[in-house]
């Protein structure tokens, strides 16, 4: 990492008013927007509890001193997709050079079992975990379980550089006529490297790394 940034903060009760500080914290959209004030090298941390909704980062920092979105230190924060269709995700990114450390991405959805066949039915509510549609992002530690998929690791980008390191990922999917559905990994490539280390996969409804 490049020089050492500043810290901001977000909390489930923070607001789009707030200035970020650890006493006024942002709400999660505003920060996952990128203020004006959150510069390559800043550290944004996520204070506990559950974040509910659907949500898409734009972070972007740079090669040398990308942004980090961490779960505080001694506390659980959890992005909840709820109850919403396959076709969602709980967690776009579609910033580059971001770093998404240590927190939780789930569904809260009950529903694990589909009468249609096919990739997008309409009887099941389970948005995927996290999306990646940037690049150059690194995802660390996280906790990624209960989707419609762990994560969506695609080729949108030539130059990507992108890593999944040491998450744990689990019941991700449904069952349906046809066959069990989502991965926990679903990763493509065209050019660049993408690196997948160190994780713990299992127990998906379909298969663990589809690459």
């Amino acid at each position: 990492l490049g020089s050492v940034g500043a810290d901001y903060y977000v909390a489930p009760s923070g607001s789009p008013e707030g200035d970020g500080g650890i006493s006024d914290p942002w709400d999660l959209p505003t920060a996952l927007a990128q203020p004006d004030a959150v510069r390559p090298g800043d550290t944004i941390w996520l204070r506990g509890g559950t974040y509910s909704g659907l949500f898409t980062s734009r972070l972007t920092g740079t090669a040398s001193s990308p942004i980090i979105l961490r779960q505080y230190p001694g506390e659980r924060a959890t992005l909840d997709g709820g109850v919403s269709p396959v076709t969602t995700r709980t967690l776009t990114v579609a910033g580059s050079n971001a770093w998404y450390w240590g927190f939780e991405v789930m569904s809260s959805s009950p529903e694990r079992v589909s009468a249609q066949p096919g990739s997008s039915p309409a009887d099941v509510n389970r948005p995927e975990g996290v999306e990646v549609r940037g690049y150059d992002n690194k995802f660390i530690n996280l906790v990624v379980h209960d989707g419609m998929q762990g994560f969506g690791f695609w080729s949108n980008r030539s130059n990507t550089e992108s890593e999944i390191y040491g998450s744990l990922i689990y019941n991700n999917g449904w069952d349906a006529p046809d066959r069990g559905h989502g991965h926990g990994i679903y990763a493509q490539n065209v050019a660049g490297k993408k690196l997948i280390t160190d994780n713990i996969v299992f127990n998906q409804f379909g298969i663990g790394i589809q690459i």
